[in-house]
């Protein structure tokens, strides 16, 4: 293996486990409110647009059974709701509860604050650089997606919210 691949591989690893160390810290945080990464990534989505569990599998490129679990304990904690969908009572579609929102409040601002703490270390010319590289690093997956025949899906970066 090339020098260049060792480093390549070395950075990409440093990155990966950072993002698994915080995202454990976050988990932690949330878990105190009996939240977590996944469930408030859903309570954010649902929170958008009220869904079928099929286009929120399809979303988030979850199996729809891992879905259908999470959507499980939600309603049974009264996070969310499913109801029929008129035009095919079969369809179930999916909304976010007041109970749900309210669980929104109390845990973002506890994933906020891992992230104000970790990205906030950064200098503003560190976090203009690390945005330039996350949406070329994007970019580049969007291309890899394309020719592998997957579905892409865009993160928003700074340079994305602050365009549009």
């Amino acid at each position: 293996m090339e020098p260049q691949e060792v480093h390549l591989r070395a950075l990409a690893t440093a990155f990966g486990w950072t993002w698994y160390r915080m995202r454990r810290l976050i988990d932690t945080h949330l878990a105190s409110q009996g939240a977590s990464m996944a469930r408030l990534k859903l309570l954010v989505y649902l929170a958008e647009q009220p869904s079928r569990s099929t286009d929120i599998a399809s979303f988030f490129d979850q199996a729809p059974r891992t879905v259908t679990q999470a959507i499980d304990w939600l309603e049974q904690n009264d996070l969310v709701t499913r109801s029929p969908v008129e035009e095919d009572r079969r369809v179930k579609l999916v909304e976010i509860t007041d109970a749900g929102r309210a669980m929104l409040e109390q845990a973002l601002p506890l994933y906020d604050g891992i992230v104000a703490k970790t990205f906030g270390s950064l200098t503003a010319e560190e976090l203009e650089a690390l945005d330039r590289a996350i949406l070329h690093l994007d970019k580049v997956v969007d291309q890899l997606e394309t020719q592998a025949g997957f579905r892409r899906g865009r993160v928003p970066t700074l340079k994305a919210h602050n365009d549009g």
